[in-house]
């Protein structure tokens, strides 16, 4: 006789669950890597409203007037204002900015919700700090 050559189906079957187990903890990894991703986003964009704002202070006289929209407390439209807004827009799901400006305009703060910690604030604020709230 002969050995038998092949794969029992039971053997088939094993092979497959194992692949199937592997390839959905991978997809979980990615999906929260995907969520990091967006949040790292945010927090570039947010250096580069800040950034923004400083050459906004320079070119308005020492003064942070072209930042926030005062009507509705978000970023102004007033040069690259509305582009980081939509970038940030674009990665936090669609969620408000929250911008605001002291009354003599020498003084700025930015908010935008994070993806990965729900509840979570990164804000950029005039003096230089960068942080998570």
């Amino acid at each position: 006789m002969h050995p038998k050559k092949g794969f029992t189906l039971i053997e088939l079957l094993v092979v497959v669950a194992i692949i199937s187990l592997l390839a959905s903890i991978i997809l979980v990894n990615v999906r929260g890597a995907k969520v990091k991703a967006r949040d790292a986003s945010i927090q570039s964009s947010m250096h580069q409203v800040r950034n923004a704002a400083e050459m906004s202070y320079v070119n308005s006289n020492e003064s942070y007037t072209n930042v926030c929209d005062e009507d509705d407390q978000t970023l102004s439209n007033i040069g690259e204002f509305a582009y980081l807004e939509a970038a940030i827009k674009k990665e936090n799901g669609g969620k408000d900015i929250k911008c605001f400006e002291s009354a003599d305009k020498k003084d700025f703060a930015v908010s935008s919700p994070m993806v990965a910690k729900q509840g979570k604030h990164w804000c950029v604020e005039s003096a230089g700090l960068s942080i998570e709230l």
